[in-house]
């Protein structure tokens, strides 16, 4: 009788391995998911290493309970997206799954307790123990199989998904006018970037006309609004379609919009005050490349103005993972979190091609507050919503590197 207190056990066991070696298998498993698995397992393991480490008493019985709920709710964190990676079968196991979790954690906790029915009662105590010492060592290997499958991910076993530029083909005025879509994040993110960006380039160059690129400039958000200014801006962009939408936004006209590739530019060199670069170096793998020609094309003295993402756990959970869960429209692939760029590493490309990062500012969005709430409910980014400028640089990260100028031999 004792061993039916295996049986749920065993069954999630079962369920997990066919989910596991099966499923994950069949199908490329991104690197947030395999992250979000191994972190799934991780908390798992804490509730059962619970009961082995604390002798039952009210405050600790209380948090088991907390951790247990954590544990539960956070297998299903991955629903929402699982839906377009997975088939009919395998969300039919994660259902399977998510029934028997809170089964096998309320079976620990009555093994833990002591606490059994006349129909089942519960085993002695040493044998209690030593049930869940099984299981503890069981869920401990299935981390290390979790683990060695994710250093196989990163010998290319198992690729994780590219990047998906084509989605700003399909904006047209959804560029201006959409609230349902992640685009218009991008939207109120550059309002805080543009205002920047012009009160930078009125303290350090005074009210002259610069010669601005604007590169991967999308629908013109930061273009158009320098050209107003009176600079004498170029944007360019492989989306002919949003170049277009970009030239149809330009209040001035003197906007110069054309399609070229960041990492070949057709401009001679040193022609350009400033180059700006916003929500582009984390679309590309060849980062080298991009920052090596705009170095070319900036004059001494010349500005880099940026914006990125840090990869960090927190930008995984906030731009990747809350905007699928809370946008809209949001497409798969938007952003992929192995391309996101820590500062450092900005900084070494930039010094490798003469550019000295002078300034890194960090951007988080404007929590509590009524906009935030009412993305979090309706899906919806109203004209209210904001961008601010943080101390921490753990989500994203504007700044600017300037173009040091070569000294002339005995100069």
């Amino acid at each position: 009788m004792n061993l039916l207190w295996l049986l749920p056990f065993a069954l999630q066991g079962l369920a997990m391995a066919v989910d596991e070696l099966g499923c994950h298998r069949r199908r490329p498993v991104p690197r947030w998911e395999w992250l979000g698995h191994v972190l799934d397992t991780v908390v798992f393991l804490g509730c059962l290493a619970w009961p082995l480490l604390f002798p039952p008493d009210p405050a600790r019985v209380r948090g088991y309970a907390l951790l247990a709920a954590v544990s539960c709710l956070l297998i299903t964190k991955d629903e929402l997206v699982h839906r377009r990676l997975c088939g009919g079968g395998e969300q039919w196991l994660h259902a399977v799954l998510f029934i028997l979790h809170p089964v096998v954690l309320i079976a620990t906790a009555c093994l833990w307790l002591g606490a059994g029915t006349a129909a089942l009662p519960a085993p002695p105590p040493d044998l209690a123990r030593g049930m869940l010492l099984v299981q503890g060592f069981a869920v401990s290997g299935f981390l290390a199989l979790q683990a060695a499958f994710g250093a196989g991910r990163r010998q290319g076993a198992v690729p994780g998904p590219a990047i998906n530029n084509a989605i700003y083909d399909q904006l047209g005025e959804r560029w201006y006018s959409a609230s349902d879509d992640p685009v218009a994040l991008l939207r109120a993110e550059s309002r805080l970037r543009t205002a920047w960006v012009l009160a930078e380039l009125e303290a350090h160059f005074g009210p002259r006309p610069l010669a601005i690129l604007d590169v991967a400039c999308g629908g013109g958000f930061l273009a158009n609004a320098l050209a107003a200014a009176g600079h004498v801006v170029t944007g360019v962009d492989l989306s002919r379609d949003s170049l277009e939408v970009a030239r149809r936004h330009d209040p001035t006209g003197s906007a110069a919009y054309l399609a070229q590739d960041a990492r070949s530019l057709d401009f001679p060199a040193a022609q350009f005050d400033v180059v700006c670069m916003m929500d582009f170096l984390e679309h590309l793998e060849e980062r080298d490349a991009v920052i090596a020609e705009a170095a070319r094309v900036l004059k001494p003295g010349g500005w880099l103005c940026f914006h990125t993402f840090n990869r960090t756990l927190l930008s995984w959970l906030v731009a990747i993972k809350g905007v699928e869960w809370f946008v809209r429209n949001t497409p798969p692939d938007m952003h992929v979190h192995a391309l996101f760029l820590k500062p450092s590493e900005l900084g070494a490309l930039c010094a490798r091609h003469g550019l000295a990062v002078e300034l890194v500012r960090g951007v988080a969005p404007r929590v509590c507050t009524l906009p935030f709430l009412k993305l979090l409910f309706t899906g919806r980014v109203s004209d209210g919503f904001a961008f601010r400028f943080t101390r921490s640089q753990r989500i994203g990260y504007c700044g600017r590197a300037r173009k040091i100028p070569v000294t002339e031999p005995g100069g």
